[in-house]
């Protein structure tokens, strides 16, 4: 009997690289792979050649550990067979033997072979039909039969497992992702890893307005499991002090200058964590807090880089990740913020809102807050 013994690794961006660039994200993305598989126990060996990576292993849980490393578009557990076409039939027909199909098709693909995919598909496809009596129906079949053959070996499948896509953990810069407890940032955090980056956590500490810092530390284990083995930073800062006077001299305009007092904060986190950028949940419109009038006023003469990967989703696509992600049912539990205003500013002049940052002291208090920072590093070693 012919078992699966490969895991085909199929990725996107990658390929469109020079090929230095292209070798060197390879070598990460195999890394990462092989990392989330030691880590589940899966004994395996990698190969990388083609434009695929080749994951040789028999465990059937691998495909689907493999689907969920950032850069990876698809993986198929598959079977090698010699690349002939007597030895192809005989899996094709073994596969099709464990469902017995109704209908199927022969999807076949070919590379430095001396048949073509027509042949493969006609000798292959007569095989399968006459020994499961199954008929061929190339459009809505019960079972796709998957050939790829090469020179020296082929392999056949009946499963694409999608992955999340995207670049490799590491084969871009770190970024500083501010984490609230809510729905929204721990989904922008996922976004900017999903694009390569490995982030730090950085969560403020708004007791007694809110306390979210249980949930902000959950979302973070979370979001280890998906790091391939990187430990995240998790760093808290008390912010009440801060909150306290800006909305006992601001009320009206206290969502948009904590914002401030975060950014100038988090320049500085960034500075000492290496990182390239902050990160933010940010959905255009999705309330009061972030209209384009507010986001300008929140971050002029900032002077650094922010990221807000979600603002152009709704509610609905974000609370879909959320779920994928399993951030959800942790995020939803968290209650808003008390200190903001029941009316609160929807449409911040930037030089109003500079000048009240300067008469609060802003910046001399986000200097202080700092000293108060704890870090605690979750994930794996």
């Amino acid at each position: 009997m012919i078992s699966p013994d490969v895991v085909l690794v199929r990725y996107g961006e990658i390929t469109l690289k020079d090929s230095w660039t292209r070798k060197n994200w390879e070598r990460i993305l195999a890394g990462n792979i092989s990392f989330s598989l030691r880590r589940a126990g899966v004994e395996h060996k990698m190969e990388m050649g083609e434009g695929r990576i080749f994951v040789h292993t028999s465990d059937p849980r691998a495909s689907e550990i493999v689907a969920r490393v950032f850069g990876v578009v698809s993986a198929s557990h598959a079977s090698t067979v010699a690349s002939d076409l007597e030895e192809i039939s005989r899996a094709a027909v073994e596969l099709a033997g464990q469902t017995k199909p109704g209908t199927f098709a022969i999807r076949p693909r070919r590379s430095g072979t001396g048949f073509s995919s027509e042949d493969i598909g006609r000798v292959v496809g007569q095989a399968v039909r006459v020994a499961t009596l199954s008929r061929v129906d190339l459009n809505k079949p019960e079972l796709e039969i998957f050939v790829e053959a090469r020179k020296n070996r082929t392999f056949v499948f009946s499963n694409i497992l999608k992955g999340v896509g995207g670049l490799p953990l590491g084969s871009q810069g770190k970024m500083l992702a501010l984490i609230s407890g809510g729905i929204d940032s721990p989904v922008a955090a996922w976004m900017m890893m999903k694009r390569g980056c490995p982030v730090t956590l950085l969560h403020f500490d708004s007791r007694p307005y809110a306390d979210a810092i249980e949930q902000s530390m959950r979302c973070a284990e979370v979001l280890a499991d998906w790091t391939a083995g990187r430990k995240i930073d998790f760093i808290t800062i008390p912010l009440s002090r801060g909150i306290e006077k800006i909305a006992s001299h601001y009320p009206r305009a206290t969502c948009i200058l904590c914002r401030r007092l975060m950014y100038r904060i988090a320049s500085v986190v960034m500075e000492k964590q290496g990182c390239l950028g902050v990160v933010t949940g940010y959905s255009m419109g999705q309330v009061a807090s972030q209209t384009a009038d507010n986001i300008l006023a929140e971050q002029a003469a900032l002077a650094i880089p922010v990221f807000h990967p979600l603002i152009s989703m709704d509610k609905t696509e974000i609370t879909d990740l959320a779920r994928k992600i399993g951030t959800y049912g942790i995020a939803a539990e968290t209650r808003s913020c008390t200190a903001v205003p029941i009316k609160p500013m929807t449409r911040a002049k930037k030089d109003e809102i500079l000048r009240a940052e300067e008469d609060l002291g802003l910046k001399e208090i986000a200097r202080a807050l700092i000293d108060e920072m704890t870090i605690t590093k979750i994930g794996y070693a």
